[in-house]
């Protein structure tokens, strides 16, 4: 009987952030017998009977020590299945400074799934730990070696229908969607629209403040170049396909990272603005470019002026490329298939 143990940060269908998280576990739960999830936070969850769910807990001192002996009770628990058993780490990798060394030395193979430009003491720790490390694509991770993989990212592409038979709905403007930091650069999309004499084109902030500094100053910035600025209530996970199909383009400007907002965004038919080269490969706007005589990347004011120039019944016949194309290098099955497979678990 193959098992799986995922340890992760949030199990919840109705979580702003990582409620993307379910998705990956039921779709691990399809290759495997047994899934046992280990989270940090439950929420609502709603998974076959395969899988299990346990709270791990955190937040003050006494609660991240009831944690850890939580953590090393599940050590316990499920190393008696370690013939056939498997360990994933799911955004997040504190749980495998703690057990990780256990099932290294008990013969348990172990991945983890890390996308975020900053290296730490922590992350190399890891790295040494795992047998595998699954990243979205090459930048994505400050990692190099044997052990790590590039598996695309994982979105469970059928909720966003490729049907256009609805498309005469208007979409306006540019999102940027989730949480509001100064890493995501938002103000660089300002620029754009600034810089591109598109003072007509909108731009919506969707998502939670992480920094109420940094959304003062971007609504500043906005107003002195006269560019209309929303900033706007996360939505339900389950209402993002509906809500980004309101929108023309979506705008990412993390660094050397594939932010997840921008694949769901050509899933619904939004162009992505950003100059991160692999976002763009991903969201099929490479190609979208070269269809438009583009062999170089467009600068983001050039982007913002392209796209908003286009005619509208053509923009309706690049949009069918964006979401066929970006579901192929996407779907949420082909990524856990390749890590499972990575890691001996299927083949």
């Amino acid at each position: 009987m193959k098992k799986l143990l995922i340890y992760n940060l949030e199990t919840n269908l109705d979580s702003y952030v990582l409620a993307a998280s379910h998705d990956w576990i039921e779709s691990f739960s399809k290759y495997v017998d047994r899934v046992e999830v280990y989270s940090t936070h439950v929420g609502r969850y709603n998974f076959s009977s395969n899988v299990t769910v346990h709270e791990l807990g955190g937040g003050n001192v006494r609660n991240r020590v009831i944690a850890v002996l939580r953590l090393l009770n599940s050590f316990a628990r499920q190393v008696r299945s370690r013939r056939n058993l498997t360990v994933i780490y799911h955004m997040t990798i504190k749980p495998m400074l703690i057990v990780g060394p256990l099932f290294k030395l008990t013969g348990v193979k172990q991945g983890f799934w890390y996308s975020h430009s900053k290296n730490s003491i922590t992350l190399l720790i890891s790295y040494l730990l795992a047998n595998k490390v699954f990243s979205s694509a090459p930048g994505t991770i400050p990692l190099s070696g044997r052990k790590v993989k590039y598996v695309g990212h994982g979105i469970k592409t059928s909720r966003f229908s490729i049907d256009t038979s609805n498309e005469s709905q208007k979409r306006e403007g540019i999102v940027a969607l989730g949480r509001i930091t100064p890493i995501k650069n938002i103000h660089l999309a300002i620029e754009g629209i600034y810089e591109a004499r598109a003072n007509s084109v909108g731009l919506t902030c969707m998502g939670s403040p992480d920094n109420q500094e940094y959304v003062e100053e971007l609504i500043k910035f906005a107003k002195y170049r006269e560019i209309s600025l929303k900033i706007v209530n996360p939505v339900n996970y389950h209402l993002v396909p509906h809500k980004l199909r309101e929108f023309d383009a979506i705008f990412s400007g993390t660094p050397k990272s594939i932010d997840k907002a921008a694949i769901e965004g050509a899933l619904s038919g939004c162009f992505v603005i950003s100059q991160e080269p692999e976002t763009l490969r991903l969201t099929a706007m490479i190609e979208i470019y070269k269809t438009l005589g583009y062999e170089k990347i467009p600068t983001i004011k050039d982007q913002v002026s392209i796209i908003f120039n286009l005619n509208d019944n053509f923009k309706e016949s690049l949009r069918l490329i964006l979401k066929s194309k970006s579901a192929e290098l996407n779907d949420l099955n082909n990524t856990t298939f390749k890590i499972l497979s990575e890691l001996k678990v299927i083949s």
